[in-house]
């Protein structure tokens, strides 16, 4: 019966069921990415989560600057990872500072400065890493 319809209902039938079908395949996909992202936020109870990173204390991954050092008024990123972590600060303060496993931000200091990243996890536990950023002056 299907066949006896004109080729261009043909073509609009089959390409609505190739439209529901990747719909539906979209919606299982991102319910498995959901159901992923609730598994890591309750990780502090799967000792699989544990094997591999660790444990659940707060760590400080990675903490440096892209450059080791720059020309004064010119500016750097400065990037950090932290693993476990309730809150997060750099000293001198920097904006966008946030929880994250991997982050970059920008930071454009005038003269060598001494930064030193924080991290307090959930258990109150704080771990703190620095380094400085030398800065030469202009037409050197």
């Amino acid at each position: 019966m299907f066949w006896r319809f004109p080729i261009y209902l043909r073509i609009v039938a089959v390409a609505a069921v190739a439209y529901a079908g990747w719909i539906f395949a979209d919606r299982y996909f991102a319910g498995r990415r959901w159901t992923q992202r609730q598994e890591i936020q309750q990780a502090g109870s799967n000792p699989e989560f544990e094997r591999i990173y660790g444990g659940t204390a707060v760590k400080i991954l990675q903490f440096y600057s892209r450059e080791g050092s720059l020309i004064q008024g010119g500016k750097t990123v400065l990037c950090y990872g932290v693993l476990n972590a309730k809150s997060v600060r750099i000293e001198p303060p920097v904006d966008g500072v946030s929880v994250a496993l991997t982050k970059c931000v920008e930071v454009a200091p005038q003269q060598d400065t001494r930064y030193t990243l924080t991290a307090e996890g959930n258990d109150g536990r704080v771990v703190s890493e620095s380094f400085v950023l030398f800065v030469k002056p202009a037409g050197r």
